[in-house]
């Protein structure tokens, strides 16, 4: 081991070593949605119109309520648009049975925030870009819908490259 290898193991143990006590010394915020203040304003709406654009009926609570929270924090906006959303769907609910959410021109930002929350529950990520939010993975929908046949839920297991081999 060189002299230059050394000196850079002996940084990395110092830095690991400053990292673990700051952890442990300093109040670290919690990051996870989940266990923030469970949100009351909009929770019904949210559930209800994420019922309906998943045509799931049972959707996971806890999921529910740190999609909401990431929604109402990266968009000051989000539950008046939500409101004007699900009024859209309850006075139209052919809208829910297109193959694809097409909603008009008049209705195209409640088209863009249907396709925002479908795409919030089956990646589990609100918002896109240095914007984005995650909030799930194993619980996000498209897990959850080939966990019966992929373990671990993902679309890649195995070891590396395996999935270019012929079955």
């Amino acid at each position: 081991m060189t002299y230059y290898s050394r000196r850079r193991v002996l940084k990395m143990v110092g830095v690991v070593t400053i990292a673990s006590a700051t952890g442990q010394l300093l109040p670290i915020p919690s990051l996870n949605a989940a266990e923030q203040a469970v949100p009351t304003q909009g929770l019904e709406e949210f559930t209800q119109v994420s019922q309906w654009l998943t045509a799931q009926d049972a959707l996971n609570p806890t999921v529910t309520q740190a999609l909401l929270i990431a929604f109402t924090q990266t968009d000051n906006t989000f539950l008046s648009r939500l409101s004007k959303l699900k009024t859209l769907l309850e006075d139209n609910p052919p809208l829910l049975k297109q193959d694809r959410l097409m909603f008009g021109d008049a209705n195209a930002d409640s088209e863009a925030l249907a396709r925002s929350i479908l795409s919030s529950w089956y990646n589990g990520v609100v918002g896109k870009g240095f914007d984005a939010v995650y909030v799930t993975y194993v619980n996000n929908l498209a897990n959850q819908l080939v966990s019966d046949k992929l373990v671990p839920p993902s679309f890649s297991y195995g070891e590396i490259g395996s999935w270019a081999q012929q079955p």
